[in-house]
C-alpha cells in the first residue's frame, strides 16, 4: 500500500510543480504512473488470498493498468494517455468501489476504496472532457486524483503498519 502511495504522490508532485509541461513530458510520467500503479497493486494480490473475488478483480486492475502505461509509452503520444488512462482509470475506479461495497469489512485495504476509486473514475471520466484544454489540463486532473489517492492509501498503510505493531508488542 505505502508503494502505490509513493508512486502516486510523486506522479501528483510532478504535476502540480511542473510549470510548462510538454507531451513528451505526460507521455512518460503519465505512462509511468499507470505502469507503476499497475506494478503497486501486485503485491496486494498475495494478501488478496482467501478473500473471495478480491484477487481475481485486483489482478484485472492491476493488469489494466500496467496495459495502459505500457500503451502510452510505446505509442508515445497525448491522444495514447487519453484512451489507455481513461479506459485504466475508469476500469480500476469501478472495480475499486465494487471491491469496497463488498470486501470493506474484512479486507483491511478494502476499507479506503471507495475514495480511491471516485478519485480515479472522476478522472478517468473527465481525461476524454479535458483533452482539449492541452497537456497541463490532463496533468492536472490525473495529477489531483493521484494526490488524493496518495494521501488516503498512506493514512491507511501507515496506520495498519501502526496496528499491526501495537498488536504484536500486545502479544508479547
Amino acid at each position: 500500500m505505502l508503494v502505490r502511495s509513493v508512486v502516486a504522490a510523486v506522479y501528483g508532485v510532478l504535476t502540480v510543480f511542473w510549470q510548462e509541461p510538454t507531451e513528451p513530458v505526460l507521455v512518460f510520467a503519465g505512462g509511468a504512473y499507470l505502469l507503476l500503479t499497475g506494478v503497486a497493486l501486485w503485491p496486494m494480490l498475495t494478501e488478496a488470498r482467501g478473500h473471495g473475488k478480491v484477487r481475481p478483480l485486483l489482478l484485472v486492475e492491476a493488469a489494466a493498468y500496467v496495459l495502459a502505461g505500457a500503451a502510452t509509452l510505446i505509442f508515445a503520444s497525448a491522444e495514447a494517455f487519453r484512451v489507455a488512462a481513461a479506459a485504466a482509470l475508469i476500469l480500476g475506479g469501478v472495480l475499486e468501489i465494487f471491491l469496497w461495497v463488498r470486501n470493506r469489512g474484512d479486507f483491511l485495504p478494502a476499507r479506503d476504496w471507495l475514495i480511491t476509486g471516485v478519485a480515479a473514475l472522476t478522472a478517468g471520466v473527465l481525461v476524454p472532457v479535458f483533452y482539449g484544454l492541452g497537456v497541463r489540463a490532463l496533468l492536472g486532473v490525473t495529477g489531483g486524483a493521484a494526490i488524493i489517492i496518495a494521501v488516503i492509501v498512506a493514512i491507511s498503510a501507515l496506520g495498519a503498519r501502526h496496528d499491526s505493531r501495537t498488536a504484536a508488542a500486545t502479544q508479547a
